[in-house]
């Protein structure tokens, strides 16, 4: 999927941003759309393309003596802890980096190798957990 297929309008914006923070249990799509001030017709052409766009899963659920479908976020916050140890903010090229300069994120050495160390100390960490599960 390419960045442009990504591109979010306003009002999918504003329910991705509200469906994120409840978090798991998300909302019934008749609360999004009291929240977002829109009719059931655009709220789903919303929650539509949120789905195509892989953001948002739709479960049917039996709410309020009806069906209807509730709205979860499947992007999750998330923390610094997520780039904790990576090397750009300490890089001595970050003057250079980025669109029309020397360097670039997407072939940066560095950022590879933090890439795969931390990838390395996760599986370690999920096999310790696994072993600790299983024993």
């Amino acid at each position: 999927m390419n960045r442009d297929s990504l591109r979010l309008g306003k009002l999918e914006e504003k329910a991705l941003k509200l469906l994120i923070q409840h978090g798991d249990s998300g909302l019934l799509q008749s609360e999004l759309w009291r929240m977002l001030g829109v009719t059931s017709r655009d709220g789903s052409r919303v929650a539509i393309k949120l789905e195509k766009k892989g953001l948002v899963k739709r479960v049917r659920e039996f709410a309020n003596d009806r069906w209807t479908m509730r709205l979860v976020s499947l992007v999750k916050p998330l923390g610094l802890s997520v780039i904790k140890d990576a090397p750009c903010p300490a890089c001595p090229y970050s003057d250079f980096c980025g669109p029309g300069g020397n360097y670039s994120p997407t072939e940066c050495v560095l950022i590879e190798s933090w890439l795969h160390s931390a990838s390395q100390a996760r599986a370690i960490s999920q096999t310790q957990t696994h072993a600790a599960n299983t024993a």
